[in-house]
Parts: C-alpha cells; sequence; structure tokens
C-alpha cells in the first residue's frame, strides 16, 4: 500500500489527498491508519496535524474551494451534514473533509 500511496503522491499536489497521503505514510501500516480514521475519525486526535483549531483553520483556509466542491459533491448525493451546534465549523469541515478524502483514497486502494 506504501508504494501506492507514494505514486498517488505525484498526481496529488496541494490538496486534501496529499494531505492524507502524508498521514497514512507516517504510519508503519498504512491500511490500519486507514482502517481507525474510517472508524474513529479525526476528533480521535489521530491525525497529528489536525488537532489544533489553529492547525484546523489553517487547513480550511488553505483548502477552502476544495472543502466546498466536497460539500456540495455531498449534497448532491443526498447526504446531509448535521452542522454542530457547539463546535467551531472551520475546524468540522476541515475533519469532514479530511475524513471523506481518506474515505475515498482508501476505496481506491482497496480495489
Amino acid at each position: 500500500m506504501k508504494n501506492k500511496l507514494l505514486s498517488l503522491l505525484k498526481e496529488n499536489q496541494g490538496n486534501i489527498t496529499e494531505e492524507v497521503i502524508y498521514e497514512a505514510l507516517d504510519y508503519d501500516d498504512p491500511k490500519l491508519f486507514f482502517e481507525d480514521l474510517l472508524q474513529h475519525g479525526c476528533i480521535s486526535w489521530m491525525v497529528g496535524s489536525l488537532i489544533y483549531y489553529k492547525d484546523t483553520h489553517e487547513f480550511y483556509e488553505k483548502h477552502y474551494a476544495e472543502i466546498e466542491e466536497i460539500r456540495n459533491e455531498l449534497a448532491e448525493q443526498g447526504m446531509e451534514i448535521c452542522l454542530p451546534s457547539h463546535n467551531d465549523l472551520k475546524n468540522f469541515f476541515a475533519w469532514m473533509s479530511f475524513e471523506e478524502k481518506a474515505r475515498e483514497l482508501y476505496d481506491e486502494l482497496s480495489r
């Protein structure tokens, strides 16, 4: 899986998928990274680059256009995004987009 991730890294520069790939490559077993993330989410603090609000806000600002694309795609698929009333929206969307790209990447790698 590491070799596949490294080859995908060349195709994904400056986007959310690149960030997911780098996080996955930090793990000895990238497959375990994806499985844990998809089961527990970013809220588990397993994504070191998205723990603090400062970092999730920077991620949101950096990837705003892509996050909007993801949000729109999910809406078109009929997926309702329940916004938390007690949480920071930039943090929510940073985590949501990271998790969605991780899910897409894991699905692609599992074929």
